[in-house]
């Protein structure tokens, strides 16, 4: 293990040197926690970058995850699916009255694999300027209302935070409770992910992981974000339960195999990603997959918010592996080759 942290300590080095022309290196990672999961074993380690250990977090620091959370939600609604709550392949609009407009080819699965047609929020320039304004965020009707559920062409890939919304009001109507009740039963509880909970009020961002960020300058993100940004709803936990999560997806005691295959089996998403480890880049149900077989197989989720990048991915073989990297910083390709270096240094 040692060797390993000294390749990862040294990728935190080499990402500090590549940001020193930046504004105060502010969005740069500074600090990162480390987890690896391996079925009956974990380790986990807090590192920091060459003159920043004074601020090293605790290897139990929380962080929110981000778009890790869609992996989650998607997990749950397989559940539901493998209970027979949830028909993946018929119309969405059965739980999603907001889509009866929608062609019937519109269906749950290609909501949960970015293929349904839907818009998204990224690229819109009032989100991020009230977000870096510090406004509260919108509510659900107000989000629906701006973006519409009309976007790209159905079945081609198109990344909507929308699409994961009404994937929530699905899993409250189909599953009976509110979302974060929903996540418990069905994603926390069951793998055992004692430090995971649902986000939604500003002053739960206290004690989080977070670096300064780009969209807020020298300001703390916990002082001026709210997680009700995260339109879809967030989860906050520890690298080691993030790596446990991925591990778990693939047991058959918590999805059916069937599930659990058709879960990650990615579709090519013919996005660029340069500068990240991704040869062949596709994406499942909730799941982003690496399908290169040069490479190796690989699946789970990076997410992107302020002030910390959360990465989880699990790693199949005869030994099968999973990683967790919490970095405080916004650099998805760093966090993202930490962990691959984790993989294939222990495989």
């Amino acid at each position: 293990m040692a060797v390993l942290i000294d390749t990862l300590q040294g990728l935190l080095n080499e990402d500090a040197a590549s940001t020193a022309g930046t504004v105060n290196g502010v969005g740069s990672a500074r600090v990162a926690v480390v987890s690896i999961h391996t079925g009956a074993r974990s380790w986990t380690a807090s590192l920091a970058r060459r003159g920043e250990a004074a601020i090293r977090p605790s290897p139990d620091v929380r962080g929110l995850v981000y778009s890790l959370t869609k992996s989650m939600m998607a997990a749950a609604v397989l559940r539901l699916a493998a209970r027979g709550v949830v028909d993946l392949d018929g119309p969405a609009e059965v739980w999603l009255p907001e889509l009866a407009d929608r062609p019937n080819s519109v269906t749950v699965a290609r909501i949960l694999e970015h293929r349904a047609g839907l818009p998204d929020y990224g690229g819109r320039r009032d989100y991020h300027a009230a977000v870096a304004a510090g406004h509260a965020p919108w509510s659900e009707a107000e989000f629906l209302a701006r973006c519409g559920v009309v976007g790209p062409p159905i079945g081609a890939f198109a990344y909507s935070n929308i699409g994961y919304l009404l994937i929530r009001r699905l899993l409250t109507r189909a599953g009976g409770a509110p979302f974060d009740e929903v996540l418990r039963q069905e994603v926390f509880a069951p793998l055992g992910l004692t430090s995971a909970s649902v986000v939604e009020r500003a002053k739960d961002l206290d004690g989080l992981l977070f670096g300064p960020s780009s969209v807020f300058g020298e300001s703390p993100v916990a002082e001026r974000y709210h997680p009700g940004w995260v339109a879809h709803g967030v989860a906050a936990m520890t690298a080691q339960d993030a790596a446990r999560f991925v591990h778990g997806l693939s047991t058959p005691d918590y999805l059916p195999d069937s599930l659990s295959r058709r879960m990650r089996a990615g579709l090519p998403v013919n996005a660029p990603m340069g500068g990240r480890p991704w040869v062949e880049p596709s994406y499942g149900l909730g799941l982003m997959v690496e399908l290169d077989p040069q490479v190796g197989s690989s699946w789970g989720h990076t997410g992107g918010g302020p002030g910390i990048t959360p990465v989880a991915y699990h790693f199949p073989g005869p030994q099968p592996l999973s990683v967790a990297v919490f970095t405080d910083g916004e650099d998805a390709a760093l966090a993202e080759w930490m962990a691959v270096e984790a993989a294939q240094r222990l495989r």
